[in-house]
């Protein structure tokens, strides 16, 4: 009989043992694992979900997306007809190049950013012309831009030349011109304002070209210099979606087509099923540089309507110079509308332009920001709502609701809508939508097809 009370007693014991790691330590670990993934992100997988999110959400609201930046900028595309009508090559001779920016000139533009690399002078060698004239004849363009007060910005590095091998703007050409910094990492699809680099620190052309339409329009909170820029959020750009109505009065738009939500949102769940939604045209005004060979009369004018006072920004649409950017919208399109969407977003919400929300904490292995803080909370509160569905029920009126899966997926999509919208809101780049709900899901499944197997 002793040994049987013994028994029972070690037997009650180790269920309470089981009983507290069930109901206590189980959920504990939990929300420590999952929060440990959720803040150090091992892998990367947090990252992809929220870049995921990021995406997603803008492709909900770029419908709404204001025009105001859409007026001011024009993205002039140097391109393959372009090329071969003038039966030249890319990159394109400087001869080539010098009419054409004198044909931009003619059209008074109010500041203009080349996004082509002028690293390496190939003037071509002329039978009796001193070598280097075709360079130079740009670099004298070039510097008619200057005298008429009109802002040029060449693309740069911010590397210094000729030092373990980096390359730059080529000096005649930066002595006509601002440096505008195109190169840099670690930021992911973030844009900066600005840069530290081996030349100190440099603009980027969305800054810039801000900075010149600043001169002629109230801007609130512009920094000071290239270093108070620097110091400021990247932006969390966001992107566009309708089509300029002027650009139907430049070129043909029939074949343009800009996707509705719920194709958008078919298209992000299935990409796997090549389901194609993203828009055929570009949001910024374009220009072809055939379109400024126009000699009718009426054409010029409508040219001059387009670009002048305008930012300009020259870029390429070469087949096979790799110049692209990823628009979560529009799929692969050529690098000069990064910065073209950059500006747009600057001009749209000046100093609230979308950003990540303010670092609370600086820490060895991060930033901890409020949101951070916030997804934790979502993390507890998902581990709340299943420990309550492994208990059994009480008198307690609302302990049905929070027995219930489907409550508690309903709740969970339910904050993240309005959480989501209230960062919109407030400019602030959104929570990771799509990984909490899909932890939602693979939580309150199992409970749901539980419910759904019960005999009625």
């Amino acid at each position: 009989m002793p040994e049987t009370n013994t028994h029972r007693q070690e037997a009650k014991l180790q269920q309470s043992v089981k009983s507290i790691v069930s109901r206590f330590l189980r959920p504990i670990f939990f929300v420590l694992a999952v929060a440990f993934i959720a803040l150090f992100d091992p892998f990367g997988l947090a990252s992809s979900s929220s870049t995921a999110s990021a995406n997603w959400l803008n492709r909900l609201f770029a419908d709404q997306y204001p025009d105001n930046g859409q007026h001011q900028v024009v993205v002039l595309l140097v391109d393959d007809n372009y090329v071969q009508r003038h039966q030249t090559y890319w990159p394109l001779p400087y001869n080539e190049q010098s009419k054409l920016f004198k044909r931009l000139l003619a059209y008074q533009p109010g500041a203009v950013f080349v996004d082509l690399l002028y690293t390496h002078d190939h003037s071509r060698t002329v039978p009796g012309q001193q070598p280097f004239m075709e360079s130079q004849l740009l670099a004298n363009v070039f510097e008619r831009y200057q005298r008429q007060g009109i802002a040029l910005l060449l693309a740069n590095t911010g590397v210094p030349r000729d030092v373990d091998g980096g390359i730059n703007v080529l000096p005649r050409f930066a002595a006509t011109s601002r440096p505008a910094l195109v190169s840099w990492s670690g930021l992911g699809n973030q844009y900066p304002l600005a840069m530290p680099t081996d030349l100190g620190t440099l603009e980027t052309p969305a800054l810039g070209l801000y900075r010149e339409y600043c001169k002629q329009h109230d801007c609130l909170a512009l920094p000071a210099d290239a270093e108070a820029a620097a110091r400021l959020p990247a932006i969390a750009l966001q992107w566009g979606l309708k089509l300029s109505p002027l650009q139907e009065h430049i070129s043909d738009i029939e074949h343009c087509s800009a996707p509705g939500v719920f194709d958008q949102l078919v298209q992000a769940m299935f990409w796997k099923l090549s389901i194609s939604a993203q828009a055929t045209c570009p949001y910024s005004l374009t220009l072809t540089a055939s379109d400024l060979e126009a000699s009718a009369t009426e054409d010029r004018e409508l040219l001059s309507k387009l670009l002048r006072g305008k930012l300009v920004l020259v870029g390429a649409s070469i087949a096979g110079t790799g110049d692209l950017t990823l628009s979560p919208l529009h799929g692969k399109i050529p690098g000069v509308y990064l910065h073209a969407m950059a500006l747009d977003n600057l001009i749209t919400w000046g100093a609230h332009y979308y950003r990540d929300p303010p670092a609370l904490a600086d820490l060895r292995l991060g930033s901890l920001n409020l949101l951070d803080l916030v997804q934790c909370f979502l993390i507890i509160l998902i581990a709340a709502l299943k420990s309550f569905q492994s208990r059994p029920a009480t008198s307690w009126p609302y302990s049905r609701w929070l027995r219930s899966p489907i409550f508690g997926l309903a709740l969970m999509t339910l904050l993240l809508v309005l959480l989501s919208y209230a960062l919109y809101r407030l400019n602030i780049t959104p929570v990771n939508v799509l990984g909490f709900l899909l932890l939602s899901l693979s939580l309150f499944t199992e409970k749901i097809q539980e419910r759904l197997q019960r005999p009625a």
